[in-house]
């Protein structure tokens, strides 16, 4: 469903819940913050030799019954709160599902992954593992909570709850959604709490925010979520909404991926973009839930980004996280949910701990709790690792009015890259890979023997991991394909990168909390660690190719380009980016290959390769301004965890053809319709053999259709969810 240009489509919040050190619910949540209580206390959950910490923020009332991982059982327990509040049941209504995190099952995992080799699985440690992907979250909340229409997993580190509300704002304003559960939930542990220990920004006493003797942050735990739903289907259940979702905006810095560039300039524009969209003014603005982690050089970035968005307007600031910790991929979607209370019932929280503001932190600062009479329109800030922010506007103004999205009917893919058995491959080599099903597979082919990613300027690169440099390679042939790479060019269009992994650095993440493990925590590397986050390789791509838009992981098993494409073209058609490079990334893992993708189901080669694939993607109208002929079209694309999946796609034209990579189940997903005849096409073996092919299938089918005119469809599916992509030649 496209929307009419004519017709604006606000977003409007029906539902709430959040799971937080102060609460199981968000009643207590906000009870606990207007009252000033805190909810960082000695940490029991586990006991790491050699932190420089002993303090965080653990979540206390937590309904965990059978589900296994911490987080799982946290983003259930808010999601059933909010669609609850919402007066929604998912199998009553078509409701989708996004979820934000960095986490997952990883407490439940992280000393189990140093001992695979070494121990046979019995059915609990089975059990255990399967919570180790970061998509695992959402599958836990489709079996417990669901069934969902779709569901999507968003990874930007700190950014990610925020993320997710991004995605879901724009499904509802593009139509292609009209109820949607979004947010985030991450779990403490060993990794997460030695690793930023490592980086020296946790602070062994209770965090103060924008305070002058701040020393480092309190990590937390938690989840929140919002029913976010259409005008359409609010008027049709007759609901009573509690505020709007006005405006929304992400970017990236392209700076660093830990340090915030020290101006706070992205932040500032990122702020101003959001109030843009909501069609407002900063005078507008009552209040700004400040990201606020307690860090010397994040709040001073941060404090100097209001200012230069605010200018004169004295708009009141306060931070949570001295009460709840720094919930990591939760904390945009928890603190979002916070703003929601505060705009509905116009109670500003303080910023607890909070004495001599540092004078590089001068703003109106609360240090008690304020109540204010008037509608508020207020906005919610996040910020992460990898320099991707966002920020929320969130208003009980029901006089306020949206002016409709300038949506464009189709996206335009004008450049593709894959890095495929050791060698780049583009253009006519890169559309050679696909043959016919009926074709014998042919020999396997033997790897390059030099490294592609040689070519990378090593300074630039040196602090990259395998997957960084990887996704670093094919988003820069990508871009050069597409001759978007220039500096300015990219700035202007604020490009997202969304890429992701089936399973993250899994061998990685063994071998550093190994490390800690057997030598204690003051050994954990602080170059190691931010390459643990799943979203650290497409944020280095971003980082490394100046990218200004959100950086993005989609982790969906043997479908993360898919799910990547699917995303990018989501945002593009919502408004909240104007284009985007998006694909996969996969290294040789034997941990993943040999125990994570048979547990969970993954089809799985004879072999493993490592490879990756980058997609440029642009509105057809920008394309069309810089004279870039496109190599395809996206006509149209579903995403579903039903057996629908191909319900509206347009039927197939006489020279139509079908493309998924060799492990899809092309027949069951093609059962019935209209496309079961059309001749099929798959990945030869000089493609490699890894779970990310499918973002070698979809690049090489755009080539193809760059030099044969005709349509196709390119299929995608991992355990339980599957996709369809309809490209035509231009």
């Amino acid at each position: 469903m496209k929307l009419d240009s004519a017709q604006a489509r606000p977003v409007w919040v029906t539902g709430l819940g959040a799971v937080t050190p102060l609460g199981g619910n968000v009643a207590e949540t906000m009870t606990g913050l207007w009252a000033g209580q805190r909810g960082i206390r000695e940490l029991r959950l586990f006991n790491l030799k050699g932190a420089r910490s002993s303090v965080a923020g653990e979540v206390q009332q937590l309904e965990r019954g059978s589900i296994a991982a911490r987080t799982d059982a946290m983003a259930v327990q808010a999601a059933r709160e909010a669609l609850g509040m919402a007066g929604l049941s998912p199998s009553d209504a078509a409701v989708h599902m996004v979820v934000g995190g960095t986490t997952a099952g990883m407490f439940e995992t992280e000393e189990l992954l140093t001992q695979l080799g070494s121990i046979d699985l019995d059915v609990e440690l089975r059990h255990r593992l399967r919570t180790h992907p970061l998509s695992s979250t959402a599958d836990v909340l489709c079996r417990e909570v669901g069934p969902f229409a779709s569901a999507r997993t968003v990874c930007c580190a700190c950014t990610s709850g925020v993320a997710a509300l991004a995605l879901a704002w724009s499904w509802i304003r593009s139509g292609r959604a009209e109820i949607v559960l979004a947010g985030g939930a991450d779990a403490l542990c060993r990794l997460t709490y030695g690793g930023f220990g490592s980086l020296a920004v946790l602070d062994a006493a209770l965090c103060r925010p924008f305070d002058a003797t701040r020393a480092g942050l309190n990590l937390g735990e938690g989840a929140g979520f919002m029913v976010l739903e259409s005008q359409g289907s609010l008027e049709r259940r007759g609901v009573k909404p509690l505020a709007r979702i006005v405006g929304v905006a992400l970017g990236g810095e392209a700076h660093h991926i830990t340090n915030p560039e020290p101006g706070g300039a992205t932040a500032a524009d990122i702020m101003r973009r959001a109030i843009q969209a909501a069609q407002l003014t900063p005078a507008d603005i009552g209040y700004v839930n400040a990201h606020g982690t307690a860090t010397p050089h994040n709040d001073a970035a941060e404090s100097a980004a209001i200012r230069a968005c605010f200018g004169d307007v004295r708009v009141p600031v306060s931070s949570s996280k001295g009460q709840i910790g720094h919930t990591l991929g939760a904390a945009g979607a928890i603190e979002a949910v916070i703003t929601v209370k505060t705009v509905q019932t116009g109670t500003l929280p303080p910023t607890v701990g909070l004495g001599e503001v540092d004078p590089a932190c001068e703003l109106n600062h609360l240090r008690e709790t304020v109540q204010q009479s008037a509608p508020l329109t207020a906005m919610s800030n996040s910020f992460g690792f990898g320099g991707t922010g966002g920020a929320v506007v969130i208003s009980s103004r029901a006089e306020l009015f949206e002016a409709p999205p300038s949506l464009t009917p189709r996206s335009v893919i004008t450049g593709a890259a894959v890095v495929a058995l050791g060698r780049v491959l583009q253009g006519a080599e890169l559309a050679a890979l696909l043959v016919p099903v009926s074709s014998a597979p042919g020999e396997p082919v033997v790897p390059s023997s030099g490294d592609p990613t040689h070519v990378l300027d090593a300074a630039r690169s040196r602090r990259m991991d395998r997957s960084a440099r990887l996704s670093t390679l094919v988003v820069s042939a990508a871009l050069e394909a597409a001759n978007a790479a220039s500096t300015a060019e990219v700035e202007r269009a604020r490009m997202a990168a969304v890429s992701g992994t089936a399973f993250g650095n899994v061998d990685g993440s063994m071998r550093f909390m190994k490390r800690m493990l057997d030598k204690g925590a003051q050994f954990a590397s602080p170059v190691d660690f931010p390459n643990m986050v799943p979203s650290s390789p497409v944020s280095h791509a971003a980082i490394y190719c100046g990218l200004r838009g959100p950086a993005l992981a989609t982790p969906d098993l043997s479908a993360t380009a898919e799910s990547a494409l699917a995303t990018g073209l989501e945002l593009i058609e919502g408004g909240v980016s104007h284009s985007a490079v998006v694909g996969s990334v996969e290294e040789v893992s034997e941990l993943a290959e040999r125990v994570l993708a048979p547990l969970l189901g993954v089809r799985t080669m004879s072999a493993h390769s490592e490879g990756a694939s980058a997609l440029v993607l642009e509105r057809a109208e920008d394309a069309q301004a810089r004279g870039k002929r496109a190599l395809a079209a996206v006509v149209a694309w579903r995403s579903t965890r039903h057996a629908d999946l191909l319900q509206a796609l347009p039927a197939p034209t006489p020279e139509a053809i079908v493309v998924a990579e060799p492990n899809v189940d092309v027949a069951t997903l093609l059962a019935g319709s209209a496309w079961q005849e059309q001749p099929r096409f798959t990945l030869a073996r000089a493609a490699g053999e890894h779970v990310g092919l499918g973002g070698v299938a979809l690049a090489a089918a755009a080539e193809r259709l760059a030099s044969t005119p005709g349509s196709a469809l390119i299929l995608g599916a991992a355990p339980d969810r599957a996709y369809a992509f309809l490209l035509e030649s231009q």
